[in-house]
């Protein structure tokens, strides 16, 4: 997971220690699934090639987070199935709205977001990078797209 995280930030100047932004991929039970969170991994065979989770808020509201596709693999429609599936899992857990942020430097992740409905809400800072800050309510809609 680590090595996979690692490689999309490559290139950037976070601002802090490599062991404060990876804090809560030490401690995924404790930071996403111990409050009713979640947390996927995707692999082809035995490789890993994704990951992504969200972060309860409320009873009604969670932030993703770590939504990593392996390089190589972006633009296959592997992002697309992790967020279906990290929203039908927060859907049926009672979130109805969800939350991120995400690199402004990233044109195609912001426009991922955009195509998934969500919109955005504000400008923000991780550390020392400038980010995008994105929101969406979502429905029961969202667990019929996941099943197909």
């Amino acid at each position: 997971m680590l090595a996979l995280h690692r490689s999309v930030i490559m290139g950037f100047t976070l601002g802090m220690s490599q062991q404060e932004d990876e804090a809560d991929l030490m401690a995924i039970e404790q930071v996403y699934l111990r409050d009713g969170g979640e947390f996927l991994v995707g692999f082809i065979e035995d490789r890993f090639v994704a990951m992504g989770g969200f972060k309860r808020l409320s009873d009604t509201s969670a932030e993703l987070r770590r939504m990593r596709i392996e390089r190589e693999l972006q633009g296959r429609g592997y992002g697309t199935q992790l967020l279906r599936e990290l929203e039908r899992i927060g859907y049926q857990s009672g979130i109805r709205t969800f939350c991120l942020d995400t690199a402004r430097r990233r044109p195609l992740t912001l426009e991922f977001y955009r195509k998934h409905g969500y919109q955005e809400t504000g400008r923000g800072l991780y550390g020392q990078v400038e980010t995008v800050q994105f929101s969406k309510i979502v429905d029961g809609r969202v667990c019929e797209s996941a099943a197909s």
